[in-house]
């Protein structure tokens, strides 16, 4: 069977860091896959970008794709997504920290898009929260802003990402009241005395119109992933999409396999949390892949690193090839 493993979030900005960080990291199979794979054509790019172009689309518009996911049967309109996040005061720095990384549940949640819904009912605006993390909010119409998706903002200053364009400084001040109507909240008030972060704000992304009118091209094979964004995409290509498995072993026949693992540790900037999420691929996902790669149970293994510009299609016969050193994460090129 052959196997498309896709692994985002697999560049570290700062490679001679991490190459020193990681002298005592040990990844043989990882190295002898990527090192010695047949080279396919690869250009660093976002994952979501990624997704767009084999998917045949120009964009991304998250918020429609997985509106079709979470709401299916919600009103046609411009649509973002807005998402809850807490802000960390670093020195002279607001940081942005999903919900990944604090417990927020679906009352919470209902509970403080009331309040929103409450505050801006005049203005047409409507928040929903499909699940505690995915936030979604209707406007009247597309303001025709250039948004920053939340993966490019996590762990840094939100204020060099805020929305872009004419009408942008009417959304800066949209964005401070609604800090301040979370901040008066009552959810808020009892989540802060039982020692949990408040939800301080919104992050809006990824607009478009709902529902979409450009239908995906979805992969013919099974796609496996626990990344909403890439089973909306999916299924609204036509095609099958299923929860990740946890390891190699688990996989039967051909797949498209998109594993989010190196997420966290990379978009916080978390060395440690990134270079152990490449140990546990090397043990669940490499090196088992590299087994059977050698033993003919696998004829053939695809490994995409998006954000690295790095694509490997590895066989038995390229297995052979002795003169490709083995190359780790941190050293593709």
């Amino acid at each position: 069977m052959p196997l498309h493993l896709v692994l985002p979030y697999s560049d570290w900005a700062a490679r001679d860091e991490i190459a020193a960080f990681a002298r005592s990291v040990s990844l043989p199979a990882t190295a002898m896959l990527l090192g010695r794979g047949a080279r396919r054509p690869a250009r660093p790019e976002p994952l979501e970008t990624w997704l767009a172009n084999r998917c045949g689309l120009g964009d991304l518009p998250v918020a429609p794709l997985t509106m079709a996911l979470d709401l299916p049967g919600e009103a046609p309109g411009f649509w973002l997504r807005a998402d809850p996040v807490h802000l960390r005061v670093d020195r002279d720095r607001l940081l942005l920290v999903d919900a990944g990384h604090f417990p927020l549940t679906q009352a919470e949640a209902d509970g403080l898009c009331a309040g929103l819904n409450a505050l801006y009912r005049d203005d047409g605006l409507r928040f929903v929260a499909a699940t505690p993390s995915r936030w979604y909010l209707r406007l009247p119409a597309d303001p025709g802003l250039v948004w920053s998706p939340i993966d490019a903002v996590l762990g840094r200053d939100v204020r060099e990402h805020l929305p872009k364009g004419d009408g942008a400084l009417r959304w800066h001040g949209l964005l401070n009241e609604i800090q301040m109507c979370l901040y008066n909240h009552p959810v808020n008030d009892a989540r802060v005395a039982a020692g949990k972060p408040a939800i301080q704000s919104v992050w809006p992304w990824g607009g478009g119109q709902y529902p979409l009118a450009d239908k995906p091209v979805a992969p013919a094979q099974p796609v496996l992933s626990d990344l909403p964004l890439v089973a909306a995409l999916t299924q609204h290509g036509g095609g099958q999409a299923r929860p990740a498995p946890s390891d190699f072993e688990a996989v039967s026949g051909d797949a498209v396999v998109v594993l989010d693992t190196l997420r966290d540790g990379n978009l916080y900037g978390d060395a440690h949390a990134w270079l152990s999420a490449w140990l546990a691929l090397e043990t669940d996902w490499l090196a088992p892949a590299l087994a059977a790669l050698k033993g003919g149970r696998l004829d053939e293994l695809a490994i995409s690193m998006p954000e690295a510009g790095f694509a490997v299609k590895v066989t038995q016969r390229t297995l052979w090839a002795f003169w490709r050193k083995a190359v780790l994460p941190w050293e593709v090129a």
